[in-house]
């Protein structure tokens, strides 16, 4: 049986970066190896490859990716940070402070932890407060609106945003992707469900889905009306938005994958991406989610 240590530490919080969401109400897991930051707002982020702890009682992962994903967790503190400015509310966040060389989150457990037990239990800690939060936002609002947010250094410099799709599907006629099947395969369902006169195309890369409006702020991303198929490399989405952004469960979702050049190189990039990623998040959740942010 996983057993949780769920308590509040105002010097951690203080530490870790100045918002104006209050201390207490964060909690904690198991040796404070993972954060939850309870909010109000049908928004959920989660920030999993941030990271810089490295205890010695947790054993290195052998295999897979084991580098961080530099300042993805004060880039995720930014936008909770604006999103409480712009809006008054607060959103619910979540972060592993394990370095990824330890758990990696964003894979099942066999490859995240790798047969270690405090690992596993993290994994588990991790995934369940996710689950908790996007619960919450269901109860209050009837649906959730989920970001699983990291950060990388393609050579192409843009936002990848990932709705589990690869970019051989992305470059699939039309047709195709306007088609039940399609739709189905990807993490924004319940937006198509909610819109079921705009077809699905439009939502992942028409003039008003997010990487339009995000151009619109003055960041390349794709899919968007500019780049409809993404050059390759590209990353789509993994295990979190999978196993988390599902209709059944009134959630939508997408993997954001920011850039290390002119957004996460320094806190004023960090700063203006979280400022525009929020008015974007702000216009967009009403108009296709349904509801009020």
């Amino acid at each position: 049986m996983i057993r949780f240590c769920l308590f509040v530490s105002l010097s951690f919080i203080a530490a870790a970066f100045a918002t104006d969401e209050p201390a207490s109400k964060a909690v904690f897991g198991t040796q404070r190896y993972v954060e939850y930051i309870p909010g109000e707002l049908p928004l959920v982020i989660s920030a999993p490859h941030g990271g810089l702890l490295k205890p010695k009682s947790v054993a290195d992962r052998t295999y897979g990716v084991v580098d961080a994903d530099a300042n993805t967790q004060d880039l995720a503190r930014r936008i909770a940070a604006e999103t409480k400015k712009q809006t008054g509310k607060t959103l619910d966040l979540i972060i592993s402070h394990l370095h990824r060389s330890k758990l990696d989150p964003n894979r099942e457990i066999k490859e995240a932890a790798q047969g270690d037990p405090t690992a596993e239990m993290i994994w588990q800690e991790y995934h369940n407060y996710i689950e908790q939060a996007l619960k919450a936002s269901v109860v209050r609002h009837g649906r959730a609106f989920f970001i699983d947010l990291h950060g990388q250094n393609h050579k192409d410099i843009r936002v990848e945003l990932g709705y589990m799709h690869r970019v051989t599907d992305l470059a699939k006629p039309i047709q195709e992707i306007n088609s039940v099947d399609f739709i189905q395969s990807g993490s924004i369902q319940l937006i198509s469900e909610f819109n079921p006169t705009v077809p699905y195309a439009d939502l992942l890369f028409g003039p008003n889905s997010l990487g339009a409006m995000l151009e619109q702020h003055g960041f390349l991303a794709t899919p968007s009306p500019r780049m409809t198929v993404p050059t390759e490399p590209y990353f789509r989405g993994g295990y979190t938005i999978d196993r988390h952004s599902k209709v059944a469960a009134n959630v939508a979702g997408l993997q954001i994958e920011a850039n290390r050049i002119r957004l996460r190189d320094s806190p004023e990039n960090r700063q203006k991406f979280a400022e525009a990623l929020v008015q974007t998040l702000c216009i967009y959740i009403p108009k296709w989610l349904k509801v009020e942010m």
